[in-house]
């Protein structure tokens, strides 16, 4: 099951990341967050802290973004 969850939340975060490139805006931030919260579980499962510090400050960054989109 991790190994299913891990891909998932790969291909979210890679498709986000052609999003960005591609200055698609906020999409890429609604794609990343799921991809980044799958990485988490994986983390969290894993018992890797430095993937689960990595992972909650990207997660913390996205939310920002969005909600910065959300009150301009």
């Amino acid at each position: 099951m991790t190994n299913i969850i891990k891909w998932i939340g790969s291909l979210f975060i890679i498709t986000s990341m052609i999003l960005t490139a591609s200055n698609i805006f906020p999409l890429n931030l609604y794609l990343a967050i799921p991809g980044t919260l799958a990485w988490m579980w994986v983390s969290f499962k894993w018992g890797d802290k430095s993937l689960i510090c990595m992972n909650t400050v990207a997660l913390t960054i996205y939310m920002i973004g969005i909600v910065n989109f959300m009150y301009k």
